[in-house]
């Protein structure tokens, strides 16, 4: 027991250090690096994405205009609104549907402590029981019909 002792005590010592030293780790979204994105970082994400997934279109569109078409088939053209904006508006639909569900790109103490709030509440299930009646008919052995229940009302 007396080995134990200095382990004890040392273990209290430290702990007494650590409630006397302030907390050095915060998650307040003021503190915390990761709580809350800048507004530059904002900006350069819901700019940045629409803008790859509408590039990404166009080169898609200008590889498909470089193939020689089949006898008989018109060559494919390069449409601004359909190969760039259409998937530019699409990148931008998903990064404010992504910002929706993060509250504003929030992270409050890492993923794990996050909590979803969804756009629609459900209401809540009733159980309903269901009461089924049965009427039994039993046969006496002088083949009269009897309910079962002769001293119960009929409902």
């Amino acid at each position: 027991m007396t080995s134990s002792s200095p382990q004890t005590s040392a273990f209290s010592k430290h702990t007494q250090e650590q409630i006397q030293q302030p907390s050095t780790t915060s998650t307040t979204n003021d503190e915390n690096p990761y709580g809350q994105m800048s507004l530059s970082a904002r900006l350069l994400v819901f700019l940045l994405v629409p803008s790859a997934t509408g590039l990404i279109g166009l080169f898609s569109s200008f590889l498909q205009s470089t193939r020689t078409p089949p006898e008989g088939q018109e060559p494919h053209t390069i449409d601004l609104d359909r190969d760039f904006m259409t998937p530019f508006l699409l990148g931008l639909a998903f990064v404010i549907v992504i910002g929706f569900q993060t509250g504003g790109f929030r992270v409050a103490g890492g993923m794990t402590a996050m909590e979803r709030k969804f756009a629609l509440s459900w209401p809540k299930a009733k159980r309903v029981r269901k009461v089924r009646r049965e009427r039994v008919i039993v046969e006496d052995e002088d083949g009269d019909l009897d309910d079962g229940d002769d001293d119960k009302k009929d409902r």
